[in-house]
């Protein structure tokens, strides 16, 4: 993630430089979550300085005044983001479910050519293809990225669900526990054992493993329009923490339809 300041001048964005390389174009993120016309200006000045094609724009979902500057200025709602947390006391008797000759343990090099697979084909709901300015391959090879970090990353963890000896399903969550939060970042099940309860085991999986590490609270963030997960959060008993806004606005030539 880029820096946002330079010297002791505070700047509107940052340069998102991991999103830039991956796209192929420059992209940027707006610091902080609120705008005014006066600031959506500033903005502007500076991703034409910086040939931004794609700035991201994260807002708290009840500012009416900010909605109303990000449409005027162009910025396009993409995602819903929802916050969700729950105390890690009572885990251990949370059931186990899943098909009988599950197995779920901590993915090796041998599980990740099947669940860069899944990732490529699981997570089309996400704000990266709702856009549509994205090239769907690069937006398949995020997520692929993002569950090999899950493996290689010191940071991260990785879990992987089997049936049968065979990769189904897996969940890429913070292997570091600070002040004592856990955090779970993404998940899918293989859509021919979606119901079986895999989901659900997989997070039973990584709360438990997390709480040995010394969690007592969970964090998810969640899309609002993964009606599964938010469903399967609920009968887990978290609690919605915040809601916040996704948009994207961009500049110059984009692959827009």
């Amino acid at each position: 993630m880029g820096i946002a300041s330079q010297g002791s001048r505070t700047l509107p964005c940052e340069l998102l430089d991991w999103d830039s390389r991956h796209f192929g174009f420059r992209i940027g993120r707006v610091v902080g979550n609120t705008l005014t016309p006066e600031r959506a200006e500033a903005i502007d000045d500076w991703c034409v300085d910086q040939g931004i094609r794609c700035l991201y724009f994260l807002a708290d979902a009840e500012d009416a005044a900010t909605a109303r500057v990000a449409a005027g200025y162009g910025y396009r709602l993409v995602d819903v983001r929802v916050t969700v947390r729950r105390s890690m006391q009572g885990v251990a008797q949370l059931p186990a479910t899943g098909p009988e000759s599950m197995e779920i343990r901590e993915a090796g090099e041998r599980d990740l050519d099947h669940l860069r697979k899944l990732a490529a084909r699981s997570h089309r709901g996400s704000r990266f293809y709702f856009d549509g300015g994205f090239e769907r391959d690069r937006c398949d090879a995020l997520y692929q990225a993002w569950v090999e970090q899950g493996l290689r990353d010191p940071e991260r963890g990785l879990l992987v669900a089997l049936v049968d000896g065979d990769p189904v399903g897996y969940m890429v969550f913070s292997a570091v526990v600070a002040g004592g939060e856990g955090r779970g970042e993404l998940g899918a099940v293989d859509e021919r054992h979606r119901g079986e309860g895999i989901g659900l085991a997989l997070h039973v999986s990584m709360f438990r493993l997390l709480v040995r590490r010394g969690a007592v609270t969970h964090r998810g963030v969640l899309s609002a329009r993964n009606l599964p997960v938010i469903r399967l959060h609920e009968r887990l008993r978290f609690q919605t923490e915040k809601v916040e806004v996704w948009r994207h606005k961009w500049y110059g030539a984009s692959s827009l339809g």
